[in-house]
């Protein structure tokens, strides 16, 4: 706190986010944020879970599901960049209730749907606020965080779209015997619904997005006193500051202004990159494993293992992010190379388990570092942008990764040579990720990170 005039106070913001430790206020904040974001990665697999009744109910071919998972992927796009820009401009709160509200009614919708068409139009809208909430939760969450566990606070915050995703799985498995396939898509949207409305009153703004834009001094100081409750709250007298970077307008151009440059293009390439490897292991690992001769049963306990090494390990690296950014994708993607390789390899159903397990903890994990070092790399009147853009540009690397196992195979590949030519990819992410350290130091120099 200090005094600039005989009747002016000023309070450092900056200095009590800092200060900030994982509890009361802060764990609340990431708390529901895991909640939204985990109501979102439910939503996002809700029709490949509701495909193959649809399939039998609808009478449709099984490749028709591949334009309905499509076009919902690129509204995920579109949303991300779009209401990327839209929460640096209204403000992530507003954005974040507004997307979970959008796709938790059109979720609720796709349980009337009687054809693929209908449910292919709506999937793509409601993509649009699913692909909205990510970055502006990402972002929500860095601008309250200290900078020091600012990667642990994302990884914690973000698991919640991981665990959204895979459980939705249990409850298919559950209500769909029961209520049938509608079923899935009403509790994703009332689920969305009931959170977005919740959120009016639980979710509160970025307190450096007020400040930096000037609004209600009241906001502010309600958020100051839930940061520190020791801080005497006064009127006029008051000066909220906090020591940000430069304030720059949200708009497309700006992502590549201001020693950004190069960071944002680097940035967006390794988002591609690391999705498309993602998306062929998350998508190809039960079929690849089971044309290597393994029995169907160990083939899926050995493709369930990916996901579940990525969730352990992107939660046990977060520190390390924290500590060492950029590096961190670095050794990820260079002990990522080798294993992805031994999957294609003769090995003991145990020994794959494990490897199938390391290449979540490379691959996966190597996303959710992306996820935190995008939320350090832009400052905070750019920062939705910044990671919106990223994720909606990684969607590109997603659809890619999707189709990439059926070209290979259609080139009648063996299984061990696939997984060698895909282990390529590392080897990008691993040069690419030093240009980005070093591109970022140079814009550290520039005062914008």
């Amino acid at each position: 706190m200090n005094t600039v005039s005989q009747t002016t106070r000023t309070i450092d913001v900056t200095a009590l986010i800092e200060r900030q430790k994982l509890r009361g206020f802060s764990l609340c904040l990431i708390a529901w944020c895991f909640l939204i974001v985990l109501i979102d990665g439910y939503d996002q697999v809700a029709a490949a879970y509701a495909a193959p009744t649809l399939i039998r109910a609808w009478h449709v071919d099984a490749a028709g599901f591949g334009h309905v998972f499509g076009v919902g992927l690129f509204g995920v796009l579109v949303g991300s960049l779009l209401l990327g820009f839209i929460g640096d401009r209204i403000g992530r709160r507003l954005t974040i209730i507004y997307g979970s509200l959008w796709f938790g009614i059109l979720t609720y919708a796709c349980s009337d749907a009687t054809s693929l068409d209908q449910l292919t139009v709506l999937r793509f809208f409601a993509g649009i606020g699913m692909g909205g909430v990510v970055p502006n939760t990402v972002a929500l969450v860095s601008e309250y965080a200290p900078k020091a566990r600012r990667a642990t606070w994302i990884t914690l915050m973000f698991s919640g779209f991981s665990i959204g995703a895979g459980g939705g799985g249990a409850i298919a498995s559950w209500l769909l015997p029961r209520y049938g396939w509608p079923v899935l898509f009403e509790v994703g949207g009332v689920a969305a619904v009931v959170v977005a409305v919740a959120s009016v009153w639980l979710l509160p703004e970025s307190v450096r997005f007020l400040i930096l834009n000037g609004r209600a001094v009241r906001h502010i100081a309600r958020i100051v006193g839930r940061l520190d409750p020791r801080i005497e709250q006064g009127g006029a007298d008051v000066r909220y500051v906090v020591d940000d970077e430069k304030r720059v307008r949200a708009t497309p151009l700006a992502l590549f202004s201001n020693g950004l440059a190069r960071v944002t293009p680097l940035l967006w390439v390794l988002f591609v990159l690391n999705s498309l490897a993602l998306h062929f292991l998350q998508n190809w690992l039960p079929i690849l494993f089971s044309m290597s001769a393994l029995p169907a049963g160990q083939a899926a306990k050995a493709a369930m293992m990916f996901p579940v090494g990525g969730t352990v390990g992107a939660l046990a690296l977060s520190r390390c992010v924290d500590r060492y950014g950029v590096a961190v994708i670095l050794l990820l993607a260079m002990l990522g190379l080798p294993v992805c390789i031994s999957l294609g390899m003769p090995m003991p159903a145990l020994w794959l388990y494990g490897a199938s397990f390391m290449s979540g903890v490379c691959v996966i994990g190597c996303q959710f570092a992306l996820y935190a070092v995008a939320g350090m790399l832009y400052p905070t009147t750019l920062r939705s942008a910044g990671v919106g853009s990223a994720i909606g540009v990684g969607k590109l690397g997603s659809v890619v990764g999707s189709v990439l196992g059926g070209v290979l195979l259609a080139m009648h590949l063996p299984v061990a040579q696939l997984f060698l030519n895909v282990s390529g990819v590392f080897v990008f992410i691993a040069l690419l990720s030093v240009w980005l350290g070093w591109n970022r130091r140079r814009a550290a120099s520039q005062s914008i990170a």
